[in-house]
Parts: structure tokens; sequence; C-alpha cells
């Protein structure tokens, strides 16, 4: 058995959740006897029902946006979860600081050993707790400014607090699923802007919840990228997405074997990843020659391209 290297190839951790779903959406087992990766695009052949083959690539769109200090955080949360006898994909945030020394990285471990359970997808939500930070900058208006991870929500407290206040919430990334629980966290933030000494600043308990999945297959992947959302990132999510579906065709296209094309990403939330969108807007000719084509991000995996049910010869009714 080979030896396991840190950091681990997400390549590999995006084909083993494709696989996941494909075997349970096709209800037959899955095997990879063989699969081989330079970082940025993984070829495996996979048996299906020990009959059948389906040739499967899988670009690795996070792969340039990696600095050596993120690289040697995953590494050593990665190794710190192998040793616990852990098996999961942690997601993290983009944009997010992995912690790579103590006493963060044991507290990411114990966060991650009493992670709840989304019913709706079975991930696993990872809370970490943080601080908020609110002052009140004049007595006039009613309005929040936000930094940080609820940037994007800074009007749902218009017109609810006693003047104008800047809100730090850099420190959080990644809100949880529950719409109860970001009520109650929009509420807290009113509450303390009542308070009577909020213009020297007020400390708001917070939780930022990372997303996991469950592997049960031995070893642990940490998955994100450093580089917060933008205009130019999505730009060069473009360009470094064509580049890899160039690269992989090749191997892909010289197999007989139905084919698979799975691409991994980065996103805070599954519903705001833009790989979907980066692919809906490419040439179609681009994906003739796949018969599925899928999105991997923040622990969910997304088909945009399908074919019609007993179509692939695995999926063909019992004789």
């Amino acid at each position: 058995m080979t030896e396991r290297t840190y950091p681990a190839d997400p390549a590999a951790a995006a084909l083993r959740l494709f696989l996941g779903w494909f075997g349970a959406h096709y209800a037959r087992s899955v095997s990879v006897p063989s699969a081989a990766s330079d970082g940025a695009v993984l070829h495996a052949a996979v048996t299906v029902g020990r009959q059948w083959e389906v040739a499967v690539g899988v670009l690795n769109t996070v792969a340039p946006d990696a600095t050596l200090a993120f690289e040697a955080a995953r590494a050593a949360i990665e190794q710190r979860l192998d040793t616990e006898g852990r098996s999961i994909v942690l997601w993290v945030p983009r944009g997010a600081s992995l912690p790579s020394g103590e006493p963060g990285l044991s507290q990411l471990v114990l966060a991650v050993e009493q992670a709840d359970q989304l019913e709706a997808d079975g991930r696993l939500e990872v809370r970490r707790p943080v601080n908020l930070y609110l002052r009140r900058t004049a007595t006039t208006g009613s309005v929040v400014s936000v930094l940080g991870g609820l940037a994007a929500h800074w009007a749902q407290f218009t017109n609810r607090v006693p003047g104008s206040f800047q809100l730090n919430a850099r420190e959080l990334y990644r809100l949880p699923a529950s719409a109860e629980e970001r009520e109650a966290l929009a509420e807290r933030i009113v509450l303390a802007a009542g308070q009577p000494d909020v213009d020297d600043s007020q400390v708001v308990r917070a939780e930022d919840v990372w997303t996991a999945n469950e592997l049960h297959e031995g070893g642990s992947y940490v998955i994100g990228s450093p580089v917060m959302e933008s205009d130019e990132a999505s730009a060069q999510l473009r360009r470094n997405l064509r580049a890899l579906l160039k690269k992989v065709e090749p191997g892909l296209r010289a197999q007989v074997a139905p084919k698979a094309l799975v691409v991994l990403g980065a996103a805070t939330y599954a519903e705001e990843e833009k790989l979907t969108w980066a692919l809906r807007g490419m040439d179609p000719t681009l994906f003739a020659g796949y018969d599925i084509l899928a999105v991997v991000a923040d622990g969910v995996v997304k088909v945009v391209l399908e074919p019609p049910r007993q179509t692939l010869p695995w999926d063909a009714p019992p004789g």
C-alpha cells in the first residue's frame, strides 16, 4: 500500500465524493483499479458492477490558488485528523485562514469531533466560536456597515438600530444552514446595538460554520482557497477551467468506455459556486464526448449533465 503524503490531492477527494453519488444513484458497486494525478488533472479507470467500465476525469480548479502557508496548514490538519482516526473532507470557506499550530489545530480537530449532521444532505457542520465587534460611529441614521462574512446581510439591520454602526465580522466566513440560527444572530446584533457602552465596542458571540463530508474509508482531506471571492478571481477561474478542459481531453477521449467529467472548486456556500455558471457559459461542444458532467464544491455533488435513465449500460433494466 502506498504511504499517504501530505497535503493530500484534493482531486482524489472529489473522485471519492463523486463515486459516492454515482454508486448510490445507479445502485451499483464501484471500484477504482487505477488512478493517476498530476495535481491539476486526475484520470481514473472505474469499474461499475464488476463488469462495466467508466473513465473519469477530475479537474482541480483550486490548485492555482494554493500558497506555501495554506498548503502547509492543510498538511498539518490532514495529518492530525488521520492520527485521530477520522476520514472526512473538510471544506474551508474562500479566503479563510487555517491553523497550522497550537492551540488552533487542536481546537479545529475538536470542532470536527463535535460536528452536527445536516438532515437534508448528510453533510457535517463544523462550528468554530468567533467574536464579532460592533461599535457605534454616529447617533444619527439606522444602519450597520459590515466587514467580513456578514457583509451581504447588512440590509437586515437597517432601521433596527439606534444610530450608525460598524460591525467587524472578519472572523466569520460562513453562516449555519439554519434560518432560525441566522435570525437569532441578527437579533443578538440588534440587541447589542442598544447597549449603553456600544460606543466603545460590543462583542457579539457567533459561530463560523464550515462543512465536511464523512468518507468512512480512511484518510482525510482539507479543501479550500486562500483567495477571497472577487471579479478577478472569477475571471481567473474561467481561464483556468478552459486550460484544464484542454488538458484532460486527450486522456479521456482516448477511452472507449463511457466518460464522466468532474470539476472540483472552492466555494463558501454550495449554492453560490461559480463553476456551473462558468461551464454553462462555454461552448457546449466542449462537453459533447462526456456522458456525465458534475461539479463538486462545499461538500455537494451537483450534476450538470446526465443522460436519460437506462441510457448507460449499467443503468439498463434487469433482463
